[in-house]
C-alpha cells in the first residue's frame, strides 16, 4: 500500500478527484507507518475530513499560513499610524533587555 493509491482510493470513495486528497499526503504517509491502531485513526481521520469536502461542508477556509499573513496585515495597518510614545521608546532600556541601548551610550 503506497500514499498515492491510499489518496486516490479514499477520494474515489467520496467522488473527489485525486486532486482533493493532495494536502493529506504527508498525514496518509505517517499513517501507513504507524502502529495499527493509531493507522486506523489517522485514516479514518483523513476519510472523515474528505467526506466533508464531498457534501461542500466548508472546512477552515484559509490555509494556515495565509490566515496568518491575514492576521499580520491587520495588525500592521492599525500600527502604521502609531507613534510610540517617549517612555514606549525608553521601555526597552528601562527593562534592561538585550538590544536595548545602554543609558551611557
Amino acid at each position: 500500500m503506497n500514499p498515492e493509491n491510499v489518496v486516490r482510493a479514499l477520494c474515489a470513495r467520496h467522488g473527489l478527484p485525486p486532486e482533493a486528497g493532495a494536502p493529506y499526503m504527508p498525514l496518509i504517509e505517517r499513517a501507513l507507518a504507524a502502529p495499527e491502531d493509531v493507522r486506523e485513526r489517522l485514516l479514518t481521520l483523513v476519510d472523515g475530513s474528505l467526506a466533508q469536502r464531498a457534501q461542500g461542508i466548508p472546512g477552515d477556509p484559509l490555509p494556515r499560513k495565509d490566515a496568518d499573513r491575514e492576521v499580520l496585515v491587520a495588525v500592521a495597518r492599525v500600527l502604521h499610524g502609531w507613534t510610540p510614545s517617549a517612555p514606549m521608546l525608553d521601555l526597552g532600556s528601562a527593562t534592561g533587555r538585550p538590544g536595548s541601548a545602554p543609558e551611557s551610550a
